[in-house]
């Protein structure tokens, strides 16, 4: 399986070639080698909204937002930026862009109380922030107008930006929806290190960031241990403003050449018909969201194909065996933890 991972990664070269040194490297592998397959397929459940990203189009967006961070916002290595955006499909490029350029990526909660929000924005020393519009009004008013603060860019909650959703947002934030379609579809900025800054998490305040080569050792590390190829789908639950929900619901798919499928919210209720719909091999859920399908009593709909599915994790660090005994006998699927992630992340 190891050497799997490892061609799925570096296709092209010997075995004794080098590893890839950043996140930069890893985006120009993968564009070659899987160009329009689907990459990440993203819902909105509450607005009926599907997106599916190619390798190529994610790149193409990744691309447009690193040029848009240090053109426009002027942000590069050692700079850090964030994102309160939940599982939007647009916080992955943005994530991606930050890693292509350099930069430190700060994503925090999108459900923290504004005035938290505003905190921690200013304990990190963002240089900019791409704020989900139905948060931006009260974010800004908690920043103030002090000097240093953060560049602030809006982004639409569905595929189109609804008038007025932002609230009172500040005149001088930047509109993702107009500002990044015009950016260039090329990043030629100067390839980051493996040593450069690349995730400060929400679950890491004590750790301090995880570096290029931190992220991709752990990304490794997490599609060893959930044997998945680049023929595979992961449906990814995990929360996207920690440490692991970046590495299994991100990096490790991008990683083994596999597909991802991620939700803004997740919804017992369109789990399993998801799960058929998309050919999903291995989910990653969180320990509440694994009760709260226990509890769910409609369960999967007779009918569906959940051939595919292979196993559950969970990020529980350890399962209790009558949480996984219920899940089996129920759903006939083996539910355990990843013990890799629970010893490798902080």
């Amino acid at each position: 399986m190891q050497e799997r991972l490892h061609q799925a990664v570096y296709p092209d070269e010997p075995r004794a070639a080098p590893r890839i040194g950043s996140i930069a490297d890893l985006v120009d592998r993968q564009l070659g080698r899987y160009g329009d397959k689907p990459f990440l397929t993203w819902y909105d459940d509450d607005r009926g909204e599907r997106v599916e990203l190619s390798y190529r189009t994610f790149e193409n967006w990744t691309a447009k937002v690193a040029n848009l961070l240090v053109e426009e916002v002027g942000a590069g290595p050692g700079e850090r930026v964030a994102t309160v955006l939940g599982g939007h499909w647009r916080a992955a490029a943005i994530a991606f862009a930050c890693w292509r350029a350099g930069v430190c990526l700060v994503p925090v909660d999108v459900d923290a109380p504004a005035e938290a929000v505003a905190a921690r924005l200013r304990a990190t020393g963002c240089a900019a922030a791409f704020v989900g519009e139905w948060r931006l009004g009260e974010v800004a008013a908690f920043l103030g107008r002090e000097p240093g603060r953060p560049t602030l860019v809006t982004v639409a909650a569905g595929l189109l930006r609804r008038p007025g959703a932002a609230g009172a947002a500040p005149a001088t934030a930047l509109d993702f929806s107009l500002v990044v379609p015009g950016m260039g579809d090329m990043f030629g900025g100067a390839a980051p290190a493996a040593g450069d800054d690349a995730l400060l998490a929400g679950d890491s305040h004590d750790a301090g960031p995880l570096t290029q080569g931190d992220l991709l050792a752990r990304a490794e590390a997490t599609a060893a241990a959930l044997d998945l190829g680049d023929t595979d789908r992961l449906l990814a639950g995990l929360p996207a403003h920690q440490a692991l929900g970046a590495v299994t619901g991100l990096v490790a798919p991008f990683l083994a050449g596999a597909g991802v499928v991620v939700a803004q919210a997740f919804r017992p209720s369109a789990f399993w018909k998801r799960v058929a719909d998309e050919r999903v091999v291995v989910a990653v859920l969180g320990g509440d969201q694994v009760e709260a399908l226990l509890e769910d009593e409609a369960g999967a709909s007779p009918g569906l194909d959940l051939g595919r599915l292979r196993a559950v994790a969970c990020d529980l660090g350890h399962v209790p065996g009558s949480l996984a005994l219920a899940w089996e006998r129920r759903f006939g699927v083996p539910l355990s933890p990843v013990p890799t992630l629970t010893k490798a992340l902080p």
